[in-house]
């Protein structure tokens, strides 16, 4: 580690070409900023984005990829090192963005990636840059390689080994928000090749390209992707590829076979050949679609920058966004692992809109046009709603509140919240209806324009069919769902936990727009976890459907399949004490049932235990439950700095589970700041122990009253963890709790920080 430094930039206006990435407009651009082609050199005024380490994550289980994107952008040009089947998966085998840390060779680039999710899809089309002979196969294309390097919105990579001296291809990825930009320094003197792979992304769904090599600088298609998590559905990707340097052949493989045809469908890639490579780099651009060929064309066609331009804007576009936080003190480490988590929260959702409006709708297999509006995509709701999408109701709001009119769209069209969202499709992974949480609490804090009388309809028609919610006939009936339905019910106890935190939430949403009738009864369904509780184990336990504990029962019970986390019986992902204290709308009343002293006594045992684990959602609020009873603070303080260092580090194994599109980055950055929205629907954060001696946050004007809000952590350090004393723009802080008001109405809370 490097010496304690402040670090952050007041964010300001981007010039005027860069605007393309900062708010997903379309102006035009030209000209470039930088001429050197070898050694690739970040903006001076990017410190931020410099800071970003996409590869943390990308070992162990985080599942996220190092390549190239700009904030909530499209197009991810990143390299895959491995492309995993689902037999793979059965034995324990995931690489869900491409690329694993350390493999030894990169079968070329894909252009579009999710972020940590828990299964693989998308990475299509895939380019890959070669010399000698035009690859045939997968396994042509794939290269030993070294030297990479990456920042937000840049990768760069040598394709060879110190012993092909300068034999080795230099590629550099970057990307605007539709375009995957891709630049290639081929050795001289020699054949070389660009394939474009349209039949092998991350999908385990495979060979379903549609390609043709329409001319000696282009080629245009399509390629299927879907099986998420082996479900249903998927769809296409269109492309039209794009480069610089007219190349000496085109054509077509077929099958592992050179084509005489130029286009081809099923396992066909497509390639562009130089009898000698150009001496200057050749640029290819990608334009994206979820639409159709004419729409990537038309994207295409608007972001076709030059690619130190293009980079250039990209660290600057990710400098904007990552500059609404500032942070001093601390250690380059601590930065580096606060702006990279920061950076991954702001990955997804993204957006599915072309230049021109179109996108894929909902459930409805047509095309919408949002007009001058965003559509969005990639909706892991059950993940997000804890974290992510507080975020950025809290620090980009004019982003969330896009999101919102996203999810009223997908909503009102379907005639039902998505639960996971891709590409327009419902993919029905993990369990509960995560969206009314989502709306809830940005309602709740104040995002409002959005058409929440008839989304709240849907909503709640939705939250009372069991088409809608697995299991709710008898969730509605018992109060529960029960152990016999765990065949068509994934964690009956975890089901019924997520039923009770979304009509909680739409309790809260109905309050707020006065549909009074509706109240009661959702706050009586809400309370459906008090049904599970086990006063002798302490659990919420699973039940029977004549009212009986699921006996014999072990609270430490779990089940996985290689690496696939099932979860203990009744519940998902987890055991019995990881879903204990999961009633984050109503901690008060787990308390009572508990009664204080065992509440807390039990809650300091799952960590003295290590029971309390940080690579799943269902626990992450656990170290601030402390703060819910009087003088057990200094609980939440202590365990908040150990998870912050335990689980999350600097290198490619610096995340403790699947990121999930950002949910764990989500609670890091909001835990390093000093908070944390315990209870998504309740406009009010936590307090626990921050990570740098300053955090200063831009607020937005058009959403907040105030400018900025700071968190002095006096006399912070790495051991002084404790809060001695807190105050709010001077007046003595009487509990820890934060409300959202006081926060966006700008001001300065200060912490006294000690060792004991």
């Amino acid at each position: 580690m490097k010496n304690p430094t402040a670090v952050g930039l007041n964010p300001s206006p981007l010039p005027a070409c860069l605007a393309l990435f900062a708010c997903l407009a379309l102006p035009a651009c030209t000209g470039s900023t930088n001429t050197d082609r070898n050694l690739p050199a970040p903006p001076a005024d990017a410190p931020l984005a410099v800071l970003v380490d996409p590869f943390i994550g990308t070992a162990g289980d985080g599942m996220t990829f190092p390549g190239a994107i700009v904030p909530w952008g499209m197009a991810s040009p990143s390299p895959h090192t491995v492309l995993t089947t689902a037999a793979d998966a059965l034995e324990g085998l995931f690489v869900n963005g491409g690329y694993r840390y350390g493999e030894p060779k990169i079968h070329g680039f894909g252009l579009t990636h999710l972020s940590g999710v828990g299964c693989p899809d998308l990475g299509l089309p895939v380019v890959a840059p070669t010399t000698g002979d035009v690859p045939l196969s997968f396994d042509d294309y794939g290269a030993s390689y070294r030297n990479e390097v990456a920042w937000a919105g840049y990768y760069g990579v040598e394709l060879g080994s110190e012993t092909d001296g300068d034999s080795t291809i230099r590629a550099g990825l970057t990307a605007t928000p539709r375009t995957g930009v891709l630049r290639f320094e081929f050795p001289s003197g020699e054949p070389a090749n660009i394939t474009l792979d349209a039949a092998r992304g991350i999908s385990w769904r495979r060979n379903d390209a549609q390609i043709d090599a329409v001319s000696e600088t282009e080629i245009v298609g399509s390629a299927g992707f879907g099986g998420f998590c082996a479900q249903q559905g998927g769809g296409r990707i269109y492309f039209v590829a794009r480069v610089d340097r007219a190349a000496d052949a085109f054509g077509v493989v077929v099958s592992g076979t050179r084509s005489p045809a130029v286009q081809a469908s099923g396992d066909a890639m497509a390639f562009l050949r130089y009898d000698v490579a150009p001496t200057s780099p050749v640029t290819l651009w990608v334009g994206l679609s979820w639409v159709s060929t004419d729409a990537a064309r038309a994207n295409l066609d608007a972001e076709q920058l030059p690619f130190d331009q293009a980079r250039d804007g990209a660290a600057l576009a990710w400098q904007d966004r990552l500059g609404r936080i500032e942070v001093t003190g601390g250690f380059e480490d601590d930065r580096v692992r606060f702006y990279t988590a920061l950076y991954h929260a702001l990955i997804h959702p993204s957006i599915a809109h072309d230049v021109d409006g179109t996108y894929p709708r909902f459930s409805r297999d047509e095309v919408g046009n949002a007009g001058g509006a965003s559509r969005f995509t990639v909706f892991s709701l059950w993940d997000t709603y804890r974290t992510v999408h507080p975020l950025l109701t809290l620090v980009y709001p004019e982003m969330q509140l896009a999101i919102l009119r996203s999810l009223q769209d997908m909503t009102l069209g379907a005639d039902a919240p998505p639960k996971w969202e891709l590409i327009g499709d419902e993919v029905q992974m993990m369990v509960g209806d995560p969206a009314n949480i989502v709306v809830a609490d940005s309602f709740a804090k104040g995002l409002t324009d959005f058409d929440a009388e008839g989304l709240y309809d849907v909503m709640k028609n939705a939250a009372d069919r069991a088409t809608h919610r697995p299991g709710n006939d008898t969730y509605l009936e018992l109060g529960y769902v029960p152990m016999e339905r765990s065949r068509e019910v994934w964690g009956p106890v975890s089901t019924t936990l997520e039923y009770g935190l979304a009509d909680w939430s739409l309790a809260q949403l109905a309050g707020a727009l006065d549909r009074n009738a509706d109240v009661a009864a959702l706050e009586a369904r809400a309370a459906s976890y008090r049904t599970l509780f086990d006063a002798d184990t302490g659990t919420l336990r699973p039940k029977n459907v004549d009212g009986t504990f699921l006996d014999p029962f072990d609270p430490d019970a779990f089940e996985d399949q290689g690496s696939i986390r099932l979860g203990g019986p009744g519940y998902v992902e987890g055991t019995a004490w990881q879903y204990a204290f999961f009633v984050p709308h109503d901690v008060p009343g787990l308390i009572a049932l508990h009664g204080e002293q065992a509440f807390v006594d039990r809650l300091r045992w799952v960590f003295d235990t290590d029971r309390f684990v940080m690579w799943n959602e269902p626990d992450m609020h656990y170290p601030y439950l402390f703060t819910f009873v009087e003088g057990a603070a200094s609980n939440t303080q202590r365990e908040v700095r150990r998870a912050i260092n335990r689980y999350f580090g600097a290198g490619p194994d610096g995340l403790p589970g699947n990121d999930d599109a950002g949910a764990l980055s989500a609670w890091f950055v909001f835990s390093a700041m000093g908070f944390y929205p315990v209870t998504p629907g309740l406009a009010e954060y936590r307090l626990g122990s921050p990570l740098f001696e300053r955090v200063l946050i831009h607020l937005t004007a058009a959403h907040h009253a105030g400018e900025s809000f700071v968190i002095e952590a006096v006399g912070n350090d790495a051991e002084s963890v404790f809060v001695r004393s807190a105050t709010l723009n001077g007046e003595a802080l009487t509990t820890p709790v934060l409300s959202h008001g006081a926060v966006t109405a700008g001001g300065v809370l200060t912490l006294e920080m000690s060792g004991g």
